[in-house]
Formats: structure tokens, sequence, C-alpha cells
């Protein structure tokens, strides 16, 4: 793969920088790596991530390379399977995430002996790190927010898939947070960048890369960055990542969060076997962590963290009030532990949040714009409850609702919304399953079945 020299050049100043050993690995294929939804296996199976990824699907022992040093549920694979023809890809049962990116799981390892406590994904789409956030035992209320309109939908559909219920969706100005005042423990910006770190996988990246585009980026990010740490609480913990090499992009954009915010630079503890490069900022020393793909297996990728100290701080908004709760008494027949959860109604739609997250999803609606708000139940439809693709992929569903298994030919077809043919005896609202991972819903009637698979989301590839 032949390289920008400019590119090259401005490599010079980076630490750990090998030109031979950068270029050779330019020139090898990337590798693939995934990261299992552990509450869904440990919810679904009898087994931990570790064993059923080796056993079930394209997870054979044949195909898994080794785990991901830094990721308690990432894997390597061999080679890269035709996910889009996995039903388990489907289900949420992993989600296909580069290993680089996986390192914010330890990074936020510091937070091992905190609880309760809330997280902005302030540039989130298409989710990989949002569902990594989610799936930490610290985090009460995950916000994953995306200002591109487009780019929306795509991370609906993984927040979705992944199944959540603490996970909400905005579509706001970075710089509209400012309204929650210094409301988040946790905000994560893994900013918009010149994408030098993806040349192996993208390469548009290596053609459209210049200075011009590479000093964009960096003022970009700055006016990003300023935006989080408005919203970030007394003692919490900035996150910044980028897929970039650049110099002006990581290492000189911790100097500025440090001389303008006066930031607490955090060191992060690393292995030396890992590869992972540790660089500090020319004029603070902060400290940022470098992935090469000649050290490391993954794509190239830069993270920092920092803490914030402020005094004189804006303190957090306080929400009015609370939501208008719905009552239905047949909602035991749908929900598995309706106790734990606060229903309320939007329109015809009804969705279920924990009840602990009353006054946090009240908030939010009151000051930003908000995406998705919770787990989407169903709509009432003449006092009945038709059920939301939602709750087939959150681990709300109650177990009393009927289910019905298919091979993996019959999940394709599923998938596809084509026609699914049942047992004769099975009528009403049935819960696809393979290999007892939920898939959707279908309603059996006499005679014939209807295939719930949204519409948006349904596969064309054949096999």
């Amino acid at each position: 793969m032949m390289l920008p020299n400019g590119f090259l050049q401005s490599m010079e100043v980076c630490e750990g920088f090998d030109l031979n050993h950068f270029v050779e690995a330019h020139d090898q294929e990337p590798v693939t790596s995934i990261r299992m939804n552990k509450s869904k296996v440990d919810h679904y199976t009898e087994r931990d991530s570790e064993l059923f990824s080796i056993q079930d699907g394209v997870f054979n022992t044949n195909n898994i390379k080794g785990k991901v040093s830094w990721s308690s549920s990432g894997f390597y694979l061999n080679k890269r399977p035709i996910f889009t023809l996995d039903p388990l890809f489907h289900a949420g049962l992993y989600y296909v995430q580069e290993a680089s990116s996986m390192f914010i799981e330890h990074a936020l390892s510091v937070l091992s002996n905190r609880q309760n406590l809330a997280a902005l994904d302030l540039c989130a789409s298409p989710g990989g790190k949002t569902t990594l956030l989610s799936s930490l035992p610290n985090f009460r209320v995950v916000l994953a927010n995306e200002i591109i309109q487009s780019r929306v939908s795509a991370l609906f559909e993984n927040i979705v898939k992944w199944g959540a219920p603490h996970v909400f969706i905005s579509n706001s100005d970075p710089k509209d947070f400012a309204k929650l005042g210094e409301f988040f423990d946790v905000v994560l910006v893994d900013a918009p960048c010149s994408g030098s770190g993806l040349f192996r996988k993208d390469h548009h990246a290596k053609e459209i890369w210049s200075k011009e585009l590479v000093e964009f980026c960096s003022v970009r990010q700055k006016r990003i960055l300023n935006d989080a740490v408005n919203v970030l609480a007394d003692g919490g913990y900035l996150l910044y990542s980028t897929c970039s090499y650049s110099f002006e992009e990581n290492e000189m954009n911790l100097d500025y969060l440090i001389e303008e915010h006066q930031l607490e630079s955090v060191r992060i503890d690393i292995p030396g076997e890992w590869g992972v490069v540790q660089s500090t900022s020319p004029m603070h020393g902060g400290y940022g962590y470098r992935f090469y793909p000649d050290k490391i297996d993954g794509e190239g990728f830069f993270c920092a963290m920092l803490q914030k100290r402020s005094p004189n701080g804006m303190s957090a908004s306080i929400a009015k009030g609370g939501i208008q709760q719905f009552k239905n008494r047949n909602i035991e027949k749908w929900i598995e532990r309706p106790d734990d959860l606060i229903f309320y109604a939007h329109h015809e739609d009804l969705f279920a949040i924990n009840a602990s997250l009353e006054h946090d999803l009240k908030l939010f609606q009151e000051k930003v714009h908000m995406r998705k708000s919770g787990i989407r139940i169903g709509s009432i439809v003449r006092g009945e409850l038709n059920p939301d693709h939602e709750l087939t992929m959150s681990l709300l569903a109650s177990k009393q609702i009927q289910t019905h298994d298919l091979d993996y030919e019959e999940a394709l077809r599923f998938l596809r919304k084509e026609k699914i043919n049942l047992f004769s005896h099975q009528r009403g609202w049935i819960i696809i399953t393979y290999l007892g991972i939920p898939l959707g819903w279908i309603k059996a009637m006499e005679g014939r079945s209807n295939n719930y698979y949204p519409k948006n989301w349904r596969i064309t590839l054949r096999s």
C-alpha cells in the first residue's frame, strides 16, 4: 500500500513510530475482531461468553484466534465471516468492533469501585463504544448522541439489537448539552478525525488525507471537546479518542485540554506485552496511548483520559417532577419483572425504563432532542398491546411468551422477512428464536402467519 509521503513525514514526531515496520504492516490484511454481548449470553445460555463464542455459529474452534488482551469479552477471528448471514449477529449476541477501540474498557477500569454513574457518548454512531459502555457495571444510564441525522438510524439499530434498557439516544449539537449542567461522570468523545488509523481498511481515507484535513479536524475536535468539558461533573472523566495518528489531533489536543480547562491527565497502567505505546504531550506531559498495527493486532487508534476538577463549576440541572406513568394490569404477561420498571406512554406507544432512571429521562427530554427513550414495548391498539421488536431484543420479555426455534436456513428466511411455517397449534404473538436467542416476532393466525421483522433491517444477501 502506497502511503502519502506527507503523512509519513508528519509521523516522524509521533512516539513509537517505526517507519519500516509501519509500512510493512500496511501491506498485510487487517484483523477481524468481535465483542460478545455478555448479558445476552448469560441470560439465554448456560455458558459464559468465552465458551459460547468457541462452540457455536461462526465462532467455532477453528475460527477463534484468541482473546483481545484489554477486553473482557473481545475475540480475534482467523478469518472474516459473512456476518450478514449469521442470525446471532442480528440477534445482538455480539458486535463487530475494531480491537483497538475496545481499549476504552481497560481505560475505564479506574472506575471499578464506583457505581450509579451517568455516561455520555457524544459522537456515538454507529454505536460500538456505546454498547461497550452499556456493558460495564458502573453506569446507571448511558446517553448516546449523534449530531448527524443520517447516522442516527445505524446507531438506533445497533442499540436496539444490543438490548440494554438503560441506553438512550439523542440527536443534538454538542453545545446543546450545556443545558444539563455538569451532569455526566464520564463523557466519551470519539471525535471525527482524518482517519489515518484506518488506512488498511478504508482506502478512501488514504486518498483524501491531507495536512489541511488534519488541521480542519483538529479545530473541530477542540470545539467538541469544549462542549464535552461543560457537561462533565466535578471529578468526572473525559475519555478522548480518535482513529488518527496525527500529532495535531492527539497529543496537541491533550495540551489544549490541560491548558484551557485545567484537566488532569490520567495515567493508565498497561502491561508491556500488549504493545500499546504510551506517549506524552509536549507542553504539559499529558498521557496518551497509541496503537500501531505493527505492534498490536488491530488498527490505528489513540486514546487519552483526563479528570475534571472544577471548584466553581455549575451544578447539574434537576428534573422537575417525573414522567407520566402508565398502569396496566396485563403488562405482566409481556414483561418478566415489571416491578423493576417504569412504563410510560407516548401517543399510542408504550415504553419501559429502569425505575431508577425516571428523573434522568425527564431531564433529557426537557433539555435535548431525544430519539430513543427506553425500550419500546409496543403500541396500544384498542386496549391491546401489539409488541415491538425492541422487546424481543431486550432482556425484558416474559418467559411465558411462546417461542418457536428455527434452524439456520429458516432463521435466514425470517430475517429476509419471508414466510415461516409453524406448528399448527400455535396462535397469537410468538417470539422467533435461533439457538434459543430471540430474533423477532411473528403473529400466527388460522392458516397463516405474519412476519414482523423490521422492514428496514431485513437482509437481502443470499448464501
